[in-house]
């Protein structure tokens, strides 16, 4: 049985990974694919759409909503290949050594594509209690679908025993993750040859103003430690991730961006961040800006916020994990899911999938098959979990 759920993993998987799914792009051929193989077994399910029509959630719900249910959710976004060295196509599922390689192989189409190959042992069992699939769009930019999907969600007011998030933790059980802002921060200046670069405005020069009190920042966050051994760095902590401006060296920069980041554990907070980068900005970059020339300016943006997940070792959620993979351990990490708005809309949640988080947006991504047949089994544990019978697929 579980030979035959190993290869059918491997066939959706392969159709999942040859959708380009980057979060810049649309991904409506993955839904598509999916709505079709879910009417095959006459799978009732919508379609949740963006507002351009470009990208879509989707949430599919097998057997009645007579107890509450149990949601299985996952992203289908991924993150870009452009500037990795892969040694092949990362849009064709590749095996090889035991694993499958391919862009969101780990994260986290092998979650989703083994929740699909379960649908048929779904379908035939006498589930107690429904099994809804919740798949969103634009997850690796800041959760974006999600929380159009939990609204859509929580309006059909759906009991939820528990949700489980399918992003990769080796399956291991994980109750707790940070949260994160992401700032975005623009200097306009204006530009005339260096060599009269005392008559202009360097938008770079007042950037790197800002960047020296981020440092400054980034020390201050050091000593906000929780107390949980669990996470590897028990504090917040900050990166700036992406900078460019400038045309050339002889001209004046006429222009700076640069997007920054604070990720905080459950029990501590960023406000030392947020409410501090932009008062910096104005003050110590806009204001003295625009008393040297009125066109230059400079600004602050949130563009990405997602709360902390701060779930419970007792919760439904996690007793329901930890009896389909037999792990007892309670895990926390430092990157984030959706997680914590599952939980904070009402829904008690773990994050619990194949793969490993080290392996995840890297070039020649992949995943260990042995960790995709590990999920097949948790997939066919849950369905016995939830059958008034034993049933075959």
């Amino acid at each position: 049985m579980v030979d035959t759920l190993k290869s059918r993993t491997l066939e959706i998987l392969e159709h999942l990974v040859g959708f380009d799914t980057t979060s810049y792009r649309s991904n409506m051929n993955l839904i598509d694919y999916v709505t079709n193989y879910l009417n095959r077994y006459d799978i009732q399910f919508e379609v949740i759409k963006n507002a351009d029509n470009s990208k879509a959630n989707l949430f599919a719900t097998i057997g009645k909503n007579t107890n509450p249910g149990v949601i299985l959710s996952g992203h289908t976004d991924v993150v870009p290949v452009e500037g990795q060295n892969w040694s092949a196509d990362p849009f064709q599922l590749r095996i090889a050594d035991g694993k499958a390689y391919g862009r969101g192989t780990c994260d986290m189409k092998g979650f989703i594509a083994s929740v699909l190959a379960a649908v048929p042992k779904m379908v035939n069992a006498n589930l107690a209690c429904p099994i809804h699939i919740a798949l969103s769009y634009d997850e690796e930019v800041g959760c974006v679908g999600v929380r159009h999907l939990l609204e859509f969600v929580k309006a059909k007011n759906l009991k939820v025993e528990a949700c489980i998030i399918g992003e990769p933790s080796s399956l291991k059980p994980v109750t707790a993750h940070t949260g994160k802002h992401i700032f975005r921060c623009e200097f306009q200046g204006t530009a005339m040859h260096s060599s009269l670069a005392p008559g202009g405005v360097n938008a770079i020069s007042y950037a790197a103003d800002i960047l020296s009190e981020i440092n400054k920042l980034e020390k201050q966050a050091q000593s906000l430690v929780i107390d949980d051994d669990r996470f590897e760095f028990p504090h917040p902590t900050i990166n700036i991730g992406k900078i460019s401006g400038g045309k050339a060296v002889n001209i004046v920069a006429e222009t700076c961006q640069f997007d920054v980041e604070c990720r905080y554990p459950p029990g501590s907070s960023a406000d030392f961040f947020t409410n501090t980068l932009p008062d910096l900005v104005r003050t110590q970059a806009h204001e003295p800006m625009f008393q040297k020339h009125a066109s230059a300016s400079a600004r602050c943006e949130q563009v990405v916020e997602y709360p902390a997940f701060c779930g419970n070792f007792n919760s439904p959620a996690s007793q329901l994990v930890r009896r389909l993979t037999g792990s007892n351990s309670d895990n926390a990490v430092n990157y984030g899911t959706e997680a914590g708005l599952f939980e904070t809309s009402g829904y008690s949640s773990v994050v619990c999938g194949p793969g490993d988080i080290n392996q995840a947006h890297q070039p020649d991504e992949f995943i260990e098959l042995s960790q995709l047949d590990a999920c097949d089994k948790m997939m066919n544990m849950l369905v016995r979990e939830l059958s008034y019978e034993e049933v075959s697929a």
